[in-house]
């Protein structure tokens, strides 16, 4: 099942418009190439059904106010909403962040990794309310999993599935459960913040499990709180591989492109340097490629020049509405539920992917104890509704969606 075919060149302003105003910073040829495109939005109630979906309002609407747009006021009030709103609510998270670690981790005498989110737009974009998040991201190590969990429950936080199904934690059983069944630990605080506890950065290919996250993170300071983070040549490769993992489904993505590769942090030999070392030039050299395409300095044409950042940019236009059965397909296509194309990464890389992605597939999910938990010598029988829900899954990903 390919990716279907789009041809850059005919792309309507409007999505030149929405890729553009994806970046922290126009220039300011940008910003009059910007208030050209903007005269010829058909529909801007379109425009920002578009954008919301997209997580990239409040920046559109910090760059559309610096422009000559004729924007209706109903649509202008609600662009102003949602951003007040983002910005509420990443404040919500900061506090969050801070009661999290001060309650679970410190006394523990565990130092957590906090990456993307807040994190990402403190440091990068200037602006916490510039960048939606969904939730707080930790990264913390494996030895360490089972105390945090312990103290979270504790503390009042509780335990779901992916599907938001809340996982009641009685005893050591349960705890035993949500380890082995989970790919990570999803919290829910008490305020309602959602916090994605993490032992690892990848999947199955283990790309980044030579590098010594903890050993080599740096500080970032919020609101008067420091907390450990990401270097940033690290924090690159990895966005650029969670991002492409992701098909690069949201413009906010692409915003992160902007705000670190333009950041007085950045150093781009050192961020191939280390993408050469972990295995993944493919992906990063085509991230950057897809940066520079972002720009209206650089023309949209189907020629061979920067050909695999445009690959990337088809996939983030083919994303943009929210099509429900591409994104099946594109599923489908994923190599190791890691890779869309075989450039990206390393050959062994690649096929230790594929590897792990098999062996996991049979492996059951931690929604599956959530509604049934079973004590620990029954729990083989997991395997059973699995399979059920694997045959289901593939049947819904060929079956044509109706319109």
């Amino acid at each position: 099942m390919a990716v279907p075919a789009i041809r850059l060149s005919d792309q309507p302003a409007s999505v030149r418009l929405q890729i553009l105003l994806a970046k922290v910073r126009l220039s300011r040829s940008e910003a009059a190439q910007a208030s050209a495109l903007a005269q010829q939005v058909a529909s801007w109630p379109a425009f920002l059904s578009v954008a919301r979906r997209n997580f990239s309002v409040p920046l559109m609407r910090s760059h559309l106010a610096q422009l000559d747009a004729d924007i209706p006021a109903e649509t202008w009030d609600d662009m102003q909403q949602q951003a007040n709103q983002t910005a509420f609510y990443n404040m919500r998270m900061i506090a969050a962040q801070k009661r999290f670690r001060d309650l679970c981790l410190t006394p523990n005498g565990i130092e957590g990794v906090f990456f993307k989110g807040v994190n990402l737009a403190i440091r990068f974009y200037g602006d916490a309310g510039l960048r939606p998040c969904r939730d707080i991201d930790v990264l913390v190590p494996r030895a360490a999993m089972r105390d945090v969990l312990r103290a979270s429950v504790e503390a009042g936080y509780v335990p779901v599935s992916p599907e938001a199904q809340p996982i009641e934690v009685r005893s050591e059983r349960d705890v035993n459960a949500i380890l082995r069944f989970g790919e990570s630990i999803t919290l829910v605080t008490p305020e309602g913040v959602v916090i994605d506890l993490q032992d690892r950065l990848d999947k199955h290919s283990g790309i980044f499990s030579g590098f010594d996250v903890f050993d080599k993170s740096v500080p970032n300071t919020i609101a008067g709180e420091t907390f450990q983070t990401l270097p940033t040549a690290f924090l690159f490769n990895y966005l650029c591989h969670h991002h492409t993992r992701h098909t690069w489904s949201r413009l906010h993505w692409l915003s992160d492109l902007d705000a670190i590769s333009t950041s007085d942090h950045f150093d781009q030999a050192e961020t191939l340097a280390l993408a050469e070392a972990l295995g993944q030039l493919g992906t990063v050299r085509a991230s950057l490629e897809l940066h520079r395409l972002m720009s209206t300095d650089t023309p949209w044409d189907d020629t061979p020049a920067l050909e695999r950042g445009k690959t990337f940019l088809k996939l983030c236009i083919l994303n943009l509405p929210g099509d429900l059965a591409l994104e099946k397909r594109l599923s489908m296509q994923m190599i190791g539920g890691e890779f869309m194309y075989r450039w990206q990464a390393r050959p062994d890389l690649i096929a230790r992917a594929r590897r792990g992605w098999w062996r996991s597939i049979l492996h059951p999910p931690v929604s599956q104890y959530a509604r049934m938990p079973l004590p620990g010598p029954l729990q083989w029988l997991y395997i059973y509704p699995r399979l059920a829900a694997l045959v289901h899954r593939t049947l819904q990903r060929i079956r044509p969606i109706k319109r």
